[in-house]
């Protein structure tokens, strides 16, 4: 069943509470050819800004695309605080029909957001897009399941509110070829890694509105019954401040020829 999430009703939270990537992260991307200063990136999904503030504060020229306007006019927010809002184009659009201009790119990005796109029309959009020898990356970072604990009880809470989330769907994320990406894309690089990743209660709290099947899948009044119950849950048997690992995944990708 696919979801139908409005992530402009989360956009704040997203932008507040949602844990950007770690340093490394940027550090192997640069190594690996993408991050660039003077590059020119597409970051589709763009969302608040993860990838696309980074990149062009280290210099390059970002093109973010999003088919949310809230999620946009927050990523402008993060822009504008790290002063780089001139060198990043925001335009509200959907992965699959951006219509921007043929190959325009030196590299693609993707965080967090791959699997909610149309591959048959990703196949025919990405190619037309990126210059000869450019780069697509897709990227995600992922909280560790775990059964118990903080991380386990919140996902209980989310089953509560939101069955849906219940479901124990095999990650394509676990392998390091995708089914999706066969025949169109050929794997340049493959690197993944865990990230301890801090957090307060409150913090904690605003990242779990912010995921899918909250803040964009409830109404406001279940999200905030949700919130009410998760700060309760916390305030029994989490500490005023705690890490949860997270796994972070990168792939690069290369037009097949």
């Amino acid at each position: 069943m696919k979801l139908d999430l409005n992530w402009s009703a989360t956009a704040q939270d997203y932008l507040r509470y949602r844990p950007g990537y770690p340093k490394q992260f940027f550090t192997l991307l640069r190594q690996l050819g993408i991050g660039l200063a003077g590059q020119d990136i597409l970051d589709l999904g763009s969302g608040t800004g993860a990838l696309a503030v980074p990149f062009a504060r280290a210099g390059a020229r970002v093109t973010a695309v999003d088919p949310s306007e809230g999620q946009l006019q927050a990523c402008k927010e993060g822009a504008r605080k790290y002063g780089v809002t001139n060198k990043i184009k925001f335009k509200v659009a959907s992965a699959e029909n951006t219509g921007l201009p043929d190959h325009a790119f030196d590299a693609i990005t993707a965080s967090m957001c791959w699997t909610y796109f149309d591959t048959e029309r990703m196949k025919m959009e990405v190619p037309r897009l990126l210059r000869p020898d450019g780069l697509l990356l897709v990227s995600t970072l992922i909280w560790e399941r775990h059964d118990e604990g903080i991380v386990g009880g919140t996902h209980e809470l989310i089953g509560k509110y939101n069955p849906e989330a219940r479901r124990r769907v095999r990650r394509w994320d676990k392998d390091a070829v995708p089914d999706w990406s066969k025949k169109w894309l050929e794997l340049k690089t493959f690197h993944e890694f865990t990230a301890d990743i801090p957090f307060s209660r409150e913090s904690w709290r605003g990242r779990i509105r912010a995921c899918r099947w909250i803040g964009p899948a409830l109404s406001p009044e279940k999200t905030q019954a949700f919130d009410r119950e998760h700060e309760a849950l916390l305030g029994r048997i989490a500490p005023a401040r705690f890490v949860v690992p997270h796994r972070i995944t990168i792939r690069i990708f290369t037009i097949a020829e």
